[in-house]
């Protein structure tokens, strides 16, 4: 294989592996149902608990064994349940920045919701007045699954084989004590055995943290966001009988989708290793296919993620001077976490079943002794995905891993992310200055395309010179193909590898265009954020009025679906990838214009740009390229139909860009390049003709090394002392 085939087989590897990123990032296909039973019910979700009868876990850690003997205990709560109880406040002017709802019955968590000051539900509110927004659930009155609920509570009795079980995640708590500030609240429930006799009573607590004073260094007076809701678990045995416990906790479930296309929602946890938190995450189809990895004793945290938001629980250890503290490296003995589970729970989406991972959390089993009280600590974390925010507070615990700055490959984000992250801090510093997200995307791609100049100017070039040796090169190949040895010698002879400089500019540009992608995809400033006036936009319009979302010159409420879903594979199949690009789960809902730009840009590209002669003096080689020419807008157009819309705006802008380029500047370029090859080809200027030989290497096509320029030197000094000319006679 030449020089020449083999930068063609990696420029078409680099093509095949941008097209397959762009699949893996936009057009996911969505999941289909579980073919076997119906899905699960709400109210008794299949959990590992209930598929194995298993005992707790070991002393070692490890899990106990499965087919345990179980016996039934029974929990004895309010006659009556009582009203909700709401902690903190989403309000705009609150000194909170979240609000939790916690229902008596399982004292389970049935909605958190963030101040509607930084966060709200759809772009419309942002033309509200702040309190009359829809605020943004992060747990919402309609989930599957309440969240934070005991599910399941077992004691080991002195005297009996086996554990006793009962589930606590629909009995009625007592409302034990509620806040003056609405910040705190207690719930309790009673265990009994079978005759009635009172084995042990659990308590729930849960404290939501206010905002924090602003640091004494940071120049704003902005305090700083506290997105913390305390919660913990304590269990006091009231039977000398009762030697053991533990228990099985409801996580968060899964998030809301955020965004029309694609499903970012997963569950994530954290396990501690070699020092520091690994991050594992598992999507909705993986659960429901049982390909889910079992997060053991070193789990450091669990929860659920999507686009922009999280909320993840963090067990606490007991801090040395009372308390409990978020662990900064893995306690010696570990948490009192004896591992998490993750199962798939169906929902209805759309036209769709839709798998959503379901995530447990599972205690060690802990030595009870009457009236001692025993008690777990948890932080849970709700709130963005910010990552100067988790950086800075959450680093220690590898909350900042949850920021996935490589959608494509997970391997990659350490290459990616301090790209990502310095062109988003370029970004940021631009809206600082402008004081608009849209035009700060649109500033970054001129100061990019400036930067890049020179390297474009490169690629300008070699251009040119491949288009003045395309015809030798084309009669080279012709002539010398079955001898691969004199093919490249002739190559190397008229410098035709050089000419191939051309090519390598775009490796010097995709980590930039991939890292860029990655911040866009990050930026939760860009949620909600507009482009243009809302006063500027007609009724009935909402063109880009929302950078994370599509651009939407025309929407409407009523989704659109294309026919042919139930046609046999693979037509239904595509039929479906197609939809789901152009809108998404969701439906067809809206026009978008931008993407339809960068199409036709994209086209008008490439009917200016010069042909390589190469390619023109094979006419297979030019049916291909003019093939490629057509499908690749199009293709493009529907890849990117409902992208967000601060991506389109900067491929658009980056497009108009190089038209202008190659308008004022790529023209001079190539003209600048072919008389400079001109002049090479023109003899050697009189006068200088001995240094002129010293820089021509033996070998064709190579300048002389300084060793060989130094013996050229040597040799021709020594042969004016021969001719009797002493130094610098014999020139003018």
């Amino acid at each position: 294989m030449d020089k020449e085939t083999f930068i063609r087989v990696i420029l078409a590897a680099a093509l095949m592996g941008g097209l397959f990123y762009a699949w893996q990032a936009w057009v996911k296909p969505k999941p289909e149902a579980p073919g076997e039973g119906p899905p699960a019910p709400a109210e008794a979700p299949a959990t590992p608990g209930e598929e194995t009868p298993a005992g707790p876990p070991a002393a070692d850690d490890q899990a106990a064994p499965v087919g345990a003997e179980t016996y039934p205990l029974a929990a004895v709560g309010a006659e009556e349940e009582a009203a909700p109880v709401v902690l903190g406040s989403a309000a705009p002017d609150s000194r909170f920045d979240l609000e939790a709802e916690i229902h008596p019955a399982g004292a389970a968590m049935r909605r958190l919701t963030l101040a509607r000051k930084a966060f709200f539900e759809t772009v419309a509110d942002r033309e509200l007045p702040a309190a009359e927004r829809k605020p943004l659930h992060l747990v919402g009155p309609k989930a599957a699954e309440p969240a934070m609920a005991v599910e399941q509570l077992r004691l080991r009795l002195d005297g009996r084989e086996g554990w006793g079980t009962v589930g606590l995640a629909d009995v009625p708590w007592r409302v034990a004590e509620v806040g003056d500030d609405g910040a705190c609240a207690v719930f309790e429930v009673d265990v009994q055995d079978e005759a009635g006799a009172p084995l042990a009573t659990v308590r729930r607590e849960y404290t939501l943290l206010p905002r924090s004073a602003a640091p004494a260094e940071a120049d704003a007076g902005e305090p700083v966001p506290q997105y913390e809701l305390r919660m913990a678990v304590e269990i006091v045995a009231r039977d000398p009988r009762v030697a053991q416990g533990y228990y099985v906790l409801h996580g968060p479930p899964a998030l809301p989708r955020e965004g029309q296309r694609g499903d970012d929602r997963e569950a994530v946890f954290g396990t501690w290793a070699q020092g520091q938190v690994e991050m594992g995450h598992v999507g909705g189809a993986a659960a429901n296919k049982g390909d889910v990895p079992r997060v053991g004793p070193d789990m450091a945290w669990l929860g659920q993620r999507d686009k922009y938001f999280t909320v993840v629980m963090i067990p606490l250890v007991p801090a040395p001077d009372g308390g409990d503290v978020i662990p900064s490296s893995r306690p010696a003995s570990g948490t009192f976490a004896a591992g998490g589970t993750i199962a798939a729970r169906t929902v209805t989406e759309g036209r769709s079943e839709v798998p959503l991972p379901a995530v447990r959390l599972e205690s060690k089993a802990v030595p009870l002794k009457a009236g001692e009280p025993v008690r777990h600590a948890f932080v849970v974390f709700a709130g963005p995905k910010d990552p100067d925010l988790l950086e800075t507070y959450y680093s220690g615990i590898g909350l900042d891993k949850l920021v996935s700055w490589s959608r494509c490959c997970s391997s990659c984000a350490p290459f990616f992310a301090p790209i990502s992250r310095l062109l988003l801090a370029v970004i940021e510093g631009l809206h600082a200055v402008v004081q608009n997200w849209g035009v700060a995307i649109i500033l970054l791609v001129i100061l990019l395309q400036i930067v890049m100049l020179p390297v474009t100017k490169w690629s300008a070039t070699s251009m040119a010179e491949m288009q003045r040796l395309g015809p030798k090169m084309q009669e080279i190949r012709q002539k010398y193909a079955d001898d691969q040895k004199k093919l490249q010698e002739e190559m190397a002879k008229i410098g035709g590898f050089r000419a191939f400089g051309g090519c390598l500019p775009m490796f010097f540009q995709m980590p930039i265009w991939i890292g860029l992608y990655g911040a866009l995809l990050v930026a939760i400033q860009l949620r909600h954020s507009a482009f243009l006036p809302a006063a500027w936009i007609p009724d009935g319009s909402l063109f880009l009025q929302d950078l994370s979302a599509p651009d939407m010159l025309v929407h409407w409420a009523e989704p659109l679906y294309l026919p042919g879903r139930d046609l046999i594979w693979p037509l239904g199949w595509i039929v479906g990838a197609v939809e789901n690009m152009l809108g998404g789960a969701e439906g067809i809902t809206s026009v978008n214009i931008l993407p339809i730009a960068v199409g036709v840009l994209m086209y008008v590209q490439q009917k200016i740009m010069p042909m390589s002669s190469t390619s023109s003096a094979n006419p297979q080689m030019q049916q291909q390229q003019k093939m490629m020419m057509r499908i690749m807008p199009v293709f493009l157009g529907v890849v990117l139909y409902s992208a967000p819309s601060g991506l389109c705006l900067y491929i658009t802008t980056s497009s108009l860009v190089r038209l202008v380029e190659n308008r004022f500047f790529r023209h001079r370029w190539l003209e600048a390049a072919k008389a400079k090859a001109e002049r090479a080809e023109t003899a050697e200027p009189p006068g200088r003709p001995a240094r002129a030989a010293e820089r021509q290497s033996r070998v064709a096509g190579r300048k002389k090394s300084i060793g060989e320029r130094a013996e050229a030197w040597i040799r021709r000094k020594v042969d004016e002392a021969r001719k009797g000319q002493g130094p610098g006679k014999g020139r003018k």
